[in-house]
């Protein structure tokens, strides 16, 4: 009787290598604290393990009912726990899922076709085998996996690829043999053991598929940013450049200047004088100095960049920057998220009448955080839904600010983003150490 309940509870502990697969991924955006969260949920596994092995062992009922019933308030315990988009922790949550029925399929096989004492020892310890498995591939591929739920922010693809592993689910389901004797007849055993490790292949195929292509979206989209980048920086230099050069060819024209304007005064020719110090004056007020707003010259090309777009529009965009050239954050991810705030700031005050002024600050705090804030007027209506802001590229935000959000998350940051009346305010807090 002890041997029976304790392979009950065994059975259902299985879930903890599920639960861990679950988590590992998404680790860093739990509310919970690590140290806190994993001790909690193995604890609470153990427990509803040893209660759901002797609801199974009392009723003598098919594991996967009470099994089922456990999943749904896991599943919202699960949506509840971490600060992830709900599609992404779908897609995990069905897919371990997936791999967790790989596990329970085997158990049956095994049942099926080994006839002896030892048979329950061994499926469990089949579906033990294959739970830590894909545990184990987890754990080997963890950065991978940490990357494509960061940086694949493309709702459309996590709205319709967790159907693939409801496929995978709900085909080992379907293949549960509802009579052994089947499983014994000609090769039937090895064509299931076949179309398993088809199906396990295929499901990660797809993952991989899905990494690939969400690789090649980023760099491109990365490669567009750096390429638009340095079109600024050339700008800039082109700019300084051209500024260096009338410099020194007003300094080495300044000596006959300074001639003539001395001959013309010894000869009392006044109207002269005056006339040559006012072409001279006005040669020297349509010099420019290239605008010099802070170290980072990343964060320096793509401001004039942007108060350069806002000057055209009749926009006034001031900008106080205190940034050093050296930050964890990269070039790239810096300019996505002063890029997508600007050019949102910019779009919302050209529509305005009279003079409309877009603020922008960046500083270094004393204790090494990064702080970014724009504030913008905005004429009519911005739309919001579930704390989110609906793209309306005329008057209000949401063009890019999820990717802004993706960023900042990525590099355990924080940011705000709110209007009151006619201003929109970003507010943006990373940390650098």
């Amino acid at each position: 009787m002890m041997n029976e309940l304790l392979f009950c509870i065994l059975d259902f502990l299985a879930i903890l290598p599920a639960a861990f697969m679950c988590v590992l991924p998404i680790l860093k955006y739990s509310k919970l604290k690590p140290r806190v969260l994993l001790p909690f949920m193995s604890a609470g596994i153990i427990v509803i393990a040893a209660v759901l092995g002797f609801v199974r062992y009392r009723l003598v009922i098919d594991a996967n009912i009470p099994l089922f019933i456990f999943l749904v308030p896991a599943a919202i315990l699960y949506f509840f726990a971490f600060d992830v988009k709900k599609t992404k922790l779908w897609f995990i949550f069905i897919s371990t899922m997936a791999v967790f029925s790989f596990g329970g399929l085997a158990t049956y096989m095994v049942e099926a076709q080994i006839r002896s004492g030892s048979e329950r020892l061994f499926e469990l310890a089949v579906k033990w085998g294959i739970s830590l498995l894909f545990l184990a591939v987890e754990i080997i591929f963890l950065k991978q996996l940490r990357w494509l739920f960061e940086n694949n922010n493309i709702n459309t693809v996590w709205r319709f690829i967790w159907a693939v592993p409801v496929i995978v689910t709900a085909a080992n389901i379907y293949m549960i043999p509802q009579n052994y004797a089947n499983i014994r007849v000609g090769r039937v055993f090895q064509m299931y053991v076949m179309v398993e490790v088809m199906f396990a292949v295929f499901f990660i195929v797809v993952l991989i598929m899905l990494y690939r292509i969400a690789k090649a979206i980023t760099d491109k989209a990365e490669s567009e940013q750096n390429a638009q980048l340095l079109g600024m920086q050339a700008a800039q230099y082109d700019k300084l450049k051209k500024y260096l050069d009338s410099t020194a060819r007003m300094r080495h024209d300044f000596i006959y200047m300074a001639k003539a304007a001395q001959t013309l005064a010894d000869n009392g020719e006044t109207e002269k004088l005056k006339n040559l110090l006012y072409e001279y004056g006005a040669q020297i007020n349509e010099l420019s100095a290239p605008t010099y707003y802070c170290e980072n010259t990343a964060l320096n090309a793509i401001t004039a960049y942007y108060i350069s777009e806002a000057c055209t529009k009749g926009i006034k965009l001031t900008a106080k920057l205190n940034v050093p050239q050296n930050i964890i954050i990269s070039d790239y991810e810096l300019c996505s998220i002063v890029g997508n705030i600007l050019d949102n700031a910019v779009s919302a005050a050209k529509g305005l009448n009279g003079d409309a002024e877009i603020l922008f600050v960046a500083d270094i705090k004393p204790n090494g955080d990064l702080y970014i804030a724009v504030s913008n007027p905005y004429s009519g209506t911005i739309k919001e839904k579930n704390g989110k802001f609906i793209s309306t590229k005329t008057g209000g935000h949401g063009i890019g600010l999820e990717s802004v959000r993706a960023i900042v998350r990525k590099n355990n940051g924080y940011c705000n983003f709110r209007y009151d009346g006619n201003t929109f305010y970003s507010e943006i807090m990373l940390r650098q150490n």
